[in-house]
């Protein structure tokens, strides 16, 4: 399966109004064009790409430990992840994910690590993130919405021969 990801042009959410997700999955996130409408802060788009066509998308928040006092200084926050409902169960998203730590670490070459918070309601992603290389930290974040949800970590930077 080839799955590609890359960069949402600036202003282009256009390229992304056609996502949409089951009606289930509403209660863990809004579709991504509605959902990059709605950030505050800034929030850096990407698409994921398969054979070409834009069938998922996720955000950046650089700015992601100010908000999250779990995060440390030097990293990154993986935000708005989705595979639009249609292609959803061929792989898409664990080939996603596991292009994430060199596509991250390409793109955003100062940070150290990602961080993602999600709903302990949501096994199917959690299991995908695991797939991914990302790992459970052992604590949750209690400020989402929908209920309590797993705090995962995917470091990015090359780790150092002991």
């Amino acid at each position: 399966m080839s799955v590609t990801l890359s960069p949402l042009p600036a202003g282009r959410l256009d390229l992304i109004a056609h996502l949409t997700l089951p009606a289930e999955q509403h209660v863990f996130s809004d579709p991504p064009a509605a959902a990059m409408r709605a950030a505050t802060g800034r929030r850096d788009g990407h698409m994921i790409l398969q054979g070409g066509e834009t069938v998922g998308f996720f955000a950046i928040d650089p700015d992601y430990p100010q908000a999250h006092d779990f995060a440390e200084a030097g990293t990154i926050g993986l935000r708005m992840f989705s595979v639009s409902g249609q292609h959803q169960g061929q792989g898409i998203a664990t080939a996603a994910c596991k292009a994430l730590r060199d596509y991250l670490h390409q793109h955003y070459p100062d940070a150290a690590a990602v961080y993602l918070t999600v709903n302990h309601r949501n096994p199917g992603a959690r299991g995908c993130y695991l797939r991914g290389g990302f790992e459970m930290t052992g604590a949750d974040y209690l400020g989402g919405g929908a209920g309590p949800q797993h705090i995962m970590r995917l470091a990015l930077a090359p780790v150092a021969a002991g």
